[in-house]
This record gives structure tokens, sequence and C-alpha cells, in this order.
């Protein structure tokens, strides 16, 4: 079976009722009741879990469910898995943040950005300001397959996904169109009145818009893969590349030692090597939470030091199926799944 089959018949159940206006996917994260991660990082009392996927906010929860299902089948790799999950959000009009419905920059363009690796090779490819494409993360996963290169961006990332046989479409889907053009003419209407209007690269400030990419982690048995995708800041500066499609910033992965990745504002993110720095703490002997918690500090400090703002949240998971998620505000939350299910876990929020 080609790897394209595999992804449609592991995902296409789900796939058809996150489309139908995101319905599966919100009554998922209603079902789902949060539930306090711990102070230890397990999701719960039974202990850590050699099996399981986890990705951040309410959306995790269908595109868990689609990517728990392709790490059962037979021959199935991690990396399988988080690419069949994450293709639910990005073809999802309902989710503001990723692919389809993703809401566009400040012309109006959906530019979107990817990126996937696995724990064995660390083996590893992204795509950034991509346009026209449905599926992002599976352009990148390409990236790493059939080049030498690890990051294509934008037109040469679409004329690869052409040459790959990606179809294109129109991908401001129609809410996003009218909250961007609410938008703009708030803007419009601003400056009529003479108020001062921002500046270019105040357009890309963080906003409750900005906070929800989808960031995923497999285990299966030792074996590792991490899958984000993004449409990134809201209104963005058209170009503009957040964490995601940075390996080692949104997403790192290492089958000797664990995982991690991230969501929030990805310049926080970069300045720090959030996930690859989180991975490296697991190396040294921390256990998830304080080499999250480690660098969430880091990124506080740095934002204090110039006066800046913004959430970031990061998963972290150890090679031993210890899961830790948290946030330096309050409201994240992510999913998890093992053989016992799939719940709603509410991240930490540090001191």
């Amino acid at each position: 079976m080609k790897r394209r089959e595999f992804l449609h018949d592991a995902s296409g159940a789900l796939l058809a009722g996150c489309v139908g206006g995101g319905a599966l996917g919100k009554a998922a994260a209603a079902a789902g009741a949060p539930a306090p991660a711990g102070q230890g990082g397990v999701p719960d009392a039974r202990g850590p879990r050699d099996r399981l996927v986890v990705s951040t906010w309410w959306f995790g929860l269908a595109a868990n469910g689609a990517a728990w299902e392709a790490l059962r089948a037979d021959g199935a790799h991690p990396l399988d898995a988080v690419e069949a999950g994450v293709r639910l959000p990005e073809a999802d009009p309902e989710v503001n943040s990723v692919g389809f419905g993703g809401l566009p920059n400040a012309e109006g363009v959906v530019q979107l950005d990817a990126s996937v690796m696995r724990g064995d090779t660390l083996g590893c490819g992204a795509v950034a300001s991509l346009e026209n494409i449905l599926h992002p993360v599976s352009v990148a996963r390409l990236v790493m397959e059939q080049t030498p290169h690890v990051l294509l961006v934008g037109p040469g990332a679409l004329a690869f996904a052409r040459a790959q046989g990606f179809p294109e479409q129109d991908m401001l889907a129609p809410k996003a169109k009218q909250a961007w053009e609410e938008w703009k003419a708030a803007r419009g209407k601003a400056g009529a009145q003479g108020a001062a209007l921002a500046e270019p690269f105040e357009v890309a400030r963080a906003t409750s818009l900005d906070h929800d990419t989808i960031g995923m982690i497999a285990l299966d048995r030792g074996r590792f893969a991490t899958a984000v995708t993004t449409s990134g800041l809201a209104w963005k500066l058209p170009g503009r590349v957040g964490d995601s499609p940075i390996v080692g910033a949104g997403s790192y992965c290492d089958d000797q030692v664990g995982a991690a990745v991230s969501t929030g504002v990805g310049e926080e993110v970069i300045r720090t090597g959030g996930c690859v720095s989180i991975v490296e703490g697991m190396r040294r002997g921390l256990p998830p939470r304080r080499a999250a918690i480690e660098v969430l500090h880091r990124i506080r400090r740095a934002q204090q030091a110039l006066g800046r703002q913004g959430d970031v949240a990061f998963i972290a998971v150890s090679r031993g199926g210890e899961v830790w998620g948290g946030s330096l505000l309050k409201g994240f939350e992510y999913a998890y799944t093992d053989g016992d299910g799939t719940r709603k876990i509410a991240g930490e929020v540090i001191a």
C-alpha cells in the first residue's frame, strides 16, 4: 500500500467529520474533561506508557484518534502516525490556526509552515511560507525523504510540492477571509479617524489568535516521531516564519532521549532553541517537567528584559513514556492517547 493511500485509510473517517464544520473535533473536545497534569508530569496515576500519542489543544483530540489508528497498523512507524494525525486540523476550516481554516497574513494570503522528525535517524524535513497546498506536513515529509535538504521555503517549496503531485487550492477559508476583511476594515477606520496605525513590524504582535499550532509526538516502544503544522501568527508580515518549521525550535526528538513540541509565540521559542533545549535537558538526566520548565523560565526572563509578552507552551515526553505539558500563561491544554483511550489534560502553568 502506498503511503498516501495508507494515510487516507487511517484518517479518512475522522477527516470527513472534521471537514464538515469541525463537528468531530468539537464533540471530542466537549467529551474530554480537563484533568490536572500533576507535578510529576504524568497525566494520571497509572504511570508512563510505552505507546502513546500527545498533541496540543482541543483539536488534538480528533487528531490523536487518527494518529493512534495509524500507529496500530502493521509495520507503521510513529512518523506515519503523526503525519496522519495532524492532517486532520490541516483540512478543518474550523481550526483558525492550522491549514485551510488558518488566518492569513496582513495581505490576506495564507502561508503555511510545517515540519516532521523521526528519532532513530534524526531525519527531518520542513516547509515554510508555503501557499496553496492543503497538507504542508506531507510536503515536509517528502522534503526529508526525497531531497538532501531539511527546509524549503516560499516559491521553492511550492514548486517542489507541484513536482511531487500535490494539488493546489485556495487556502483562504470563508470564515478566515471574513475575519481578515474585518481586521483590515478596522485598521482603515482607525486611520481615517486620525489614529496612529501600527508600523508594519507591529502587525504580528501576539494576540489570542496566535497560539494554536498543532504539535504532535508519537512514541511506540522506544521509537519517536514529531510533527508540527500551522498557519502562524494572524495578520503576520508576509514571509514571516515562526518556530514550527525550525527543527530544534518548534520540535525535536531523539530515540535515545525523548521528544518535545511547542505552541505559542514562535519568536520566543526560536530565541531559546526551545525543543532541542528540552531534549538536551532530558539527556542530562532531567525529567520532562524540569527540562521544559527550565526553558520556559528562560523564555520568561528574555521577555521581561525587553517588555515582550505572549504565551509559550511545551509538551515533553521522555524515552520511558513520562509526559509533561505546560505553559507560561493559563489556558493551555493537550490531548493524550494510549491503549485506554483519549483524554484532554490541563497543562501546568509555571510559577
